[in-house]
């Protein structure tokens, strides 16, 4: 392991969206100069049963990279990415949990990153 990957590594930290009210969650990492977002997991739940396949979106910047279908009636969804995904440098990552369709049930997500 590279000293620059261990220090990502190091500097890793969970961020969770608010959570929503049948609505879309997002976590999202801001643009920022110079810095550069990975996503090493992610992990997506609601407040109830939610009987449908809903959508878990991976964007870079605006663009949707990676959707994954996901029936929570199976449980959460938790997807270690085996490695850390990534946008350019000075692009905004976010991932969408996609609205539970019934009124009081509340959905989040979260992801484990590590900027650098």
């Amino acid at each position: 392991m590279s000293a620059i990957q261990a220090q990502a590594l190091l500097n890793g930290k969970p961020v969770q969206s608010a959570t929503a009210d049948n609505a879309t969650a997002t976590v999202t990492l801001a643009a920022s100069d110079g810095t550069r977002h990975f996503i090493g997991s992610i992990e997506a739940d609601y407040s109830a049963a939610v009987a449908l396949i809903k959508t878990i979106t991976l964007k870079f910047g605006t663009t949707a990279v990676f959707v994954w279908r996901w029936d929570f009636a199976k449980g959460p969804f938790a997807r270690g990415l085996g490695f850390a995904v990534h946008g350019t440098y000075g692009e905004a990552v976010s991932v969408e949990l996609e609205a539970s369709g019934t009124g009081g049930t509340t959905g989040r997500v979260g992801v484990f990153t590590m900027s650098g």
